[in-house]
């Protein structure tokens, strides 16, 4: 008997060895798939708080951020937020704001949503 391989034991080798390197590498385009998602995500609650902070920095009555309806952010086009009125003492005034940042992610055409709530009120942002 011979020492070494035979040539079906080096292609059965050579064929587990493929499948587990494009197993391998098929990891980490999943993984930088998964980072690139993760990224679009933190970008998206970024702009958002920026917006809803800008938005909760206005007065009561301003007239071109706080108005009653539904509105789009000058800043940011694919946010989107609403203003409704609550009276929930005699009095009192309360504007809740309602927003919404919807954007598409490259490579997966999945829509993904962020949304932010928040309320201001008559008696302390004068």
């Amino acid at each position: 008997m011979k020492n070494g391989f035979t040539l079906i034991e080096l292609a059965i080798a050579a064929a587990l060895l493929i499948i587990a390197l494009v197993l391998f590498v098929g990891s980490f385009v999943q993984a930088q798939k998964s980072a690139m998602i993760a990224n679009n995500r933190l970008t998206a609650i970024h702009q958002s708080r920026q917006v809803m902070e800008n938005l909760l920095a206005q007065k009561y009555n301003d007239t071109n951020y706080m108005k009653v309806g539904a509105h789009t952010s000058g800043v940011h086009s694919n946010i989107r937020y609403t203003i409704t009125l609550a009276t929930p003492h005699a009095g009192v005034q309360v504007k809740n704001i309602y927003l919404t940042n919807r954007w598409v992610n490259p490579g997966t055409k999945m829509t993904s949503t962020v949304s932010l709530v928040s309320s201001i009120s008559s008696e302390l942002h004068q």
